[in-house]
């Protein structure tokens, strides 16, 4: 087996560094924007609203800058331009969301600035996630993408589950020493995948940008719509489980530990995934994680319900590591970038959706995101 047959883990990992870093920022963002929107005088529950338009905003971002990277690529022989672009923008928009509401308050006439300046952030995120994750290519080859796709998920669901288990911790270091470390762990983790992957001369090209025909666009976002309504629709579920079987204060500690198995199986569900096919695996994934979410409602057992907990795991961390390999698969290899950002544009838009129309939070909060004196 050459080098060219197996994933390259030293250069993948500024790619998965990068991953933890982006990570670690929206976990922040999650844990303090409900508390700088109470001390500007907003309800917290507008953080709900402005996640809506984020996600709607990134349907158009993620694809177009996924796009655009990708005739960089060719171009020019490297995805960095736009990516050192987007993490520059992020890092400097991320860290004055605790800085401007330090010299702001409720009496002030521009509160509005940090809805805002947060979904400006957000939209600076979106832009270099795609390019980021298009550089699978260069560290892969295509058999092996679910076991380099492991390990971006395995760090992805490790640092979510901080959110879970040391948010009090987080949330005590204050609000500007925790941003400024998810700014510059940012940077580090950008300039790190800057040092390891160099950028290749491209050859010359006379043969043009590979059309990509609309019902492949369709297939993923289409899917990326379905996987994004499940991981959505089984988060909402899991805390009414936890509170069901094991008591409403269990909800953190059965949501860590749903985060950790998502974690550490990923590992083992991308080996298997690499060895014996990717859509194979992923179509069995996709029907184990139905046939879980069809039986978790129904009354059964305790041991039945952690059997059942255990296999949904395994099931969508499974599915989280072969999406990316299946939309590489689906459109061509010199549209990566593009391919990417059009399964999170569904995979967003699905969360969008699941929020506006099915929790009705964007109905209910947005006329009063502004409390009461």
């Amino acid at each position: 087996m050459t080098q060219q047959d197996n994933v390259q883990w030293t250069k993948l990992s500024g790619i998965v560094a990068v991953q933890g870093a982006m990570t670690l920022t929206w976990v922040i963002y999650a844990l303090y924007l409900p508390q700088l929107l109470q001390e500007l005088g907003f309800a917290k529950q507008l953080a709900g609203n402005i996640l809506i338009i984020e996600h709607l905003l990134e349907m158009v971002i993620e694809p177009t800058f996924g796009f655009i990277s990708d005739r960089q690529n060719i171009s020019i022989g490297n995805r960095f331009p736009y990516i050192t672009l987007g993490v520059v923008l992020a890092s400097s928009f991320f860290l004055a969301l605790p800085i401007i509401t330090f010299f702001l308050s409720p009496d002030t006439p521009w509160p509005w600035l940090l809805p805002v300046l947060a979904v400006i952030w957000a939209s600076a995120m979106a832009i270099f996630r795609s390019p980021v994750l298009a550089l699978l290519t260069q560290v892969s080859p295509q058999p092996q993408l679910p076991m380099a796709v492991s390990l971006l998920t395995f760090v992805q669901q490790l640092v979510s589950s901080l959110r879970f288990s040391v948010y009090g911790f987080i949330l005590s270091l204050g609000s500007l020493f925790t941003f400024a470390i998810g700014s510059f762990s940012l940077l580090i983790a950008a300039t790190y995948l800057r040092k390891i992957l160099p950028v290749f001369t491209p050859q010359p090209r006379t043969e043009s940008f590979s059309a990509v025909s609309v019902s492949k666009i369709i297939t993923v976002f289409t899917t990326a719509i379905a996987i994004g309504l499940g991981l959505r629709s089984l988060f909402t579920i899991l805390p009414q489980i936890f509170t069901a079987y094991f008591g409403k204060e269990s909800i953190p500690q059965g949501m860590l530990v749903f985060s950790l198995l998502l974690a550490f199986t990923a590992l083992p569900a991308g080996k298997l995934a690499s060895k014996l096919g990717y859509i194979e695996i992923m179509i069995i994934a996709l029907i184990m994680t139905g046939i879980g979410l069809s039986l978790i409602a129904q009354s059964v057992p305790v041991g039945i319900i952690i059997i059942i907990l255990l296999i949904i795991g395994f099931s969508f961390a499974t599915i989280l590591n072969t999406m990316i390999p299946f939309v590489l698969t689906v459109m061509p290899s010199d549209m990566a970038g593009f391919a990417i950002g059009t399964y999170f544009a569904g995979f967003g838009g699905a969360i969008s959706f699941f929020n506006f129309f099915i929790r009705n939070s964007c109905l209910r909060y947005w006329m009063d995101g502004k409390k009461e004196d």
